[in-house]
């Protein structure tokens, strides 16, 4: 089977298809998240001053589901 992201995964499970605009918007901005992440991960292992947990709350505001 595939690896497929968050963002794919919802679209599937709630058959959103239709929203196709939205949808890219949001792949291509997940995407964009992924590739800034693990370019953040080359620059922090090089201190490791920071762990993942700090890294997510600094950059998206920490658990503001």
């Amino acid at each position: 089977m595939e690896k497929q992201t968050a963002v794919e995964w919802l679209i599937k499970e709630f058959n959103l298809e239709e929203f196709k605009a939205t949808i890219e918007f949001a792949k291509a901005k997940e995407k964009e998240q992924i590739i800034d992440a693990y370019a953040q991960g080359f620059i922090e292992s090089e201190s490791m001053d920071k762990g993942a947990e700090q890294y997510y709350n600094e950059t998206y505001g920490g658990d503001n589901d």
